[in-house]
């Protein structure tokens, strides 16, 4: 496959898609290749029927057939109708991988919280997945750091049934570090799961160094996904077709539709999508490992969460 794939890249950079859809006889896989390039061209009807054509190849293939479904529906009704859903987000989250990967982080969290009580800060919390089930009796207070109001408020309304103090913001980390008082605040203990990852790379070193001033220990999961600085390069696009792949097999029941068509379709398709304001700029572990130690972290240690579909989820521990 990375054979075809590259023959396909060398031509569409050369010659664009047309001379990439000439170039070679087409497996269902260089057919799925072309459509991300017709879709990044913003080619819909061609996107469609690449991918329609994938999927005549490969009947048993889920993600040809899913890809077909999607394209078929932005060539019909425009990208702009056919974008994540919150029925379709909310079911992934709570489905398929993200089951053991939440269980396990909550555990990771449980296990690296000090014995004695303290302050804890959590950046990205959401509605609490990681939080809630990881809380222990010494955390004396939490702050809340999360942009999606709803999310918030679920949170802060588990808590307040369970009787624990926290302060909440509604915002991302950059405008929560300015507000009054930041200065002089301190956490023994900050996590992240899976939400630093939305900070744009120029402003991360600043971030975890304002983290480091701020925090005795910083708790960061991510996943040791590949950099998608060119999510059409060869080895990027085999990697996220072979993972969705995996993907969209842990939802082959009741929610399978909404799932596919509702999360992951879209997102998928978004990696491509060049008129699309980019949110998440995921990057490997050690790439992490390496912004920590220069925000001042002495030690960082790393360890598995759990080997998720997407990418292996790990968690890493820094320490001042």
């Amino acid at each position: 496959m990375s054979d075809d794939f590259s023959h396909l890249w060398s031509h569409y950079r050369d010659g664009g898609l047309d001379a990439a859809a000439r170039a070679t006889t087409l497996s269902p896989e260089g057919l799925l290749y072309l459509a991300l390039f017709a879709f990044a061209d913003e080619r819909y009807a061609e996107a469609a029927t690449f991918a329609e054509g994938a999927a005549r190849a490969a009947p048993e293939d889920l993600l040809s057939r899913e890809a077909a479904i999607y394209l078929g529906r932005v060539a019909r009704e425009g990208k702009r109708n056919v974008y994540v859903s919150a029925e379709g987000f909310g079911a992934f989250i709570r489905g398929g991988g993200n089951i053991p990967l939440y269980r396990e982080t909550s555990a990771a969290l449980t296990r690296c919280y000090p014995s004695e009580p303290f302050e804890l800060l959590d950046i990205g919390v959401g509605d609490g997945m990681a939080l809630l089930p990881a809380l222990t009796s010494a955390v004396r207070k939490v702050t809340l750091v999360e942009p999606a109001e709803p999310l918030l408020e679920r949170t802060t309304r588990e808590l307040a049934t369970r009787g624990v103090g926290f302060d909440a913001f509604a915002g991302g980390l950059q405008e929560f570090v300015v507000e009054p008082g930041m200065q002089s605040r301190h956490w023994k203990v900050a996590q992240a799961t899976f939400s630093l990852q939305s900070l744009p790379p120029p402003v991360r070193p600043a971030m975890l160094g304002w983290l480091r001033s701020r925090c005795d220990a910083l708790l960061l999961a991510e996943f040791d996904a590949p950099p998608m600085d060119e999510p059409l390069a060869p080895e990027t696009a085999r990697h996220f077709l072979t993972r969705y792949r995996e993907g969209l097999a842990e939802y082959a029941g009741a929610d399978f539709e909404t799932v596919s068509q509702g999360f992951l379709m879209p997102v998928l398709f978004g990696y491509v999508d060049r008129g699309a304001t980019r949110t998440n700029f995921e990057q490997p572990m050690t790439d992490w490992e390496v912004l920590l130690r220069e925000a001042g972290f002495t030690r960082v240690d790393r360890e598995v969460l759990y080997p998720y579909w997407w990418a292996p989820a790990w968690l890493l521990v820094a320490r001042r």
